[in-house]
């Protein structure tokens, strides 16, 4: 099932208004539609309590980090990181596949680009690059 190009254009475009629009998102966190993007989690259900605190216990770990559109910018221009669109382009072309996304996470000391590729058989693939170097450090579901 091959995806027609506006659709992946909105989708993107979608995706960026949602990243310059909310905060840096952490995973396991989720947001209240009802918020305009606030950045508040869902208070009305017990649901919402227990991702609050699932939320806040990964924050405060500082193994791993993922970053905003605008702190992404700063961390490549600050840092000399490749950058994430090339990264996201030749992973694509690499595993034959129609690119997604790309966000910069920090993990440990690392940073890393977290890429996301959509096969034709509709298999997404996460392709994990070092940010300095743009070397593929693995793949999650290549095969």
């Amino acid at each position: 099932m091959r995806h027609d190009g506006l659709v992946l254009a909105a989708f993107f475009f979608a995706c960026v208004q949602a990243l310059a629009a909310g905060t840096p998102h952490q995973p396991g966190s989720a947001r209240n539609p009802h918020s305009e993007g606030s950045g508040r989690l869902a208070t009305n259900s017990h649901l919402g309590s227990a991702l609050r605190l699932a939320g806040a216990a990964r924050a405060a770990s500082p193994e791993h980090e993922c970053f905003s559109a605008s702190q992404t910018r700063e961390k490549i221009a600050a840092r000399k990181l490749a950058e994430p669109f090339r990264l996201l382009m030749g992973a694509a072309r690499h595993f034959e596949a129609e690119a997604l996304g790309v966000r910069l996470c920090r993990h440990k000391e690392q940073y890393i680009y977290e890429i996301s590729l959509l096969r034709t058989n509709g298999r997404v693939i996460h392709v994990y690059t070092n940010a300095l170097t743009g070397q593929i450090l693995s793949a999650k579901n290549a095969k």
